[in-house]
């Protein structure tokens, strides 16, 4: 008995479905990126910085955990509760954009750690000690803050103690300002806002981005290229790393200034591995000095910088440093030796 045309429809879906199906499988195997083999060593990790609160004060670590979204502390160093790298951020009230050291140099000086389990500690001169019960999707307000590139990104709101603490120290008033927490739930959609970045950076995809960071997940520099950029100053000029605000720092004697430029695949230590996504755009942030919180009356290190590391991208900005994903996570250390892919 032959089949119905019903069935014979019915059929022909299925193995068309199948087909499709079985398809984007093997679309998917074959687009994997492999991750090197070979690698060369090139230096070491000179610094690990976290940065707790965008725009905020860093945290100065020996050991970290490198996880998916950036930088995390270790459960050695700090047991009921590891900060994250951004995982905390100050947006205003009515508008839900957020707040950076751009428009409040005073921002840098603020220090978060952790003061028990359920809280973290704020502090900034002249100001009380801010005790923040930390947030859940719960009992708190969730919402959307407008971020760079106009990305909006979910936050947990912290309350109305924490909005006007940040308020009073920054010289805003009636709770014009708050402050959002990242409980790491969630995926970066920025296909939709980053997309001329996407076209231009083809390593660059929603699984390179961290909580509230700009893009990446981790950000590195070498210590040679800030050098480099004091000799071009000039004036016995003392730009430092933390101008840059960057997570890892490295140094090696071989190094030469902005070969992190042209690095493709990174190791740290004998586990963790990153693939350079995207060059850093520097902005004004830069011009800010981390220890007083004080703007360069001279526009330095930006200045300097747009006469020679002007990128022809998108951006159309100074670069120095470099975004990175994470593609193998693991704990570093500072001291730990740093390789590139041997090409």
């Amino acid at each position: 008995m032959g089949l119905n045309s019903v069935t014979q429809a019915v059929l022909f879906t299925s193995l068309v479905t199948a087909i499709t199906v079985f398809s984007s499988y093997l679309y998917q195997k074959w687009k994997q990126v492999k991750i090197p083999s070979n690698w060369e060593r090139i230096g070491s990790v000179k610094k690990l910085h976290l940065y707790p609160l965008k725009s905020g004060h860093r945290v100065e670590l020996q050991r970290a955990e490198v996880t998916k979204v950036g930088l995390r502390q270790t459960k050695e160093d700090v047991k009921f509760f590891q900060l994250r790298d951004r995982v905390l951020i100050v947006y205003g009230t009515k508008d839900h954009e957020f707040r950076t050291a751009r428009t409040y140099p005073k921002m840098v000086l603020i220090d978060v750690s952790v003061h028990d389990e359920d809280h973290f500690a704020i502090d900034a001169p002249t100001m009380r000690t801010l005790y923040v019960k930390i947030p859940n999707r719960k009992d708190n307000t969730v919402t959307k803050v407008k971020c760079w590139y106009n990305e909006y990104i979910e936050a947990i709101d912290c309350g109305d103690e924490a909005a006007d603490w940040f308020s009073k120290y920054t010289n805003e008033r009636d709770f014009s300002l708050r402050l959002g927490y990242n409980d790491g739930n969630q995926q970066r959609d920025i296909t939709k806002s980053h997309y001329k970045l996407l076209n231009y950076y083809k390593n660059l995809s929603n699984k390179s981005t961290g909580l509230f960071a700009d893009l990446a997940s981790v950000t590195l520099i070498n210590q040679h290229s800030v050098h480099d950029l004091n000799k071009r100053i000039g004036n016995n000029s003392n730009v430092t790393v933390e101008n840059f605000r960057h997570n890892i720092i490295i140094d090696g004697l071989d190094l030469q200034p902005y070969d992190e430029d042209n690095w493709d695949w990174i190791k740290v230590g004998d586990n963790v591995i990153m693939r350079n996504v995207k060059d850093c755009t520097r902005c004004l942030l830069t011009t800010i000095s981390s220890e007083n919180g004080i703007r360069d009356i001279n526009r330095q290190p930006l200045k300097t910088l747009e006469t020679y590391r002007k990128h022809s991208g998108p951006e159309n900005g100074p670069i120095l440093g470099t975004y990175l994903e994470v593609a193998k996570t693991g704990l570093i250390n500072v001291g730990d030796h740093v390789y590139i892919a041997r090409k």
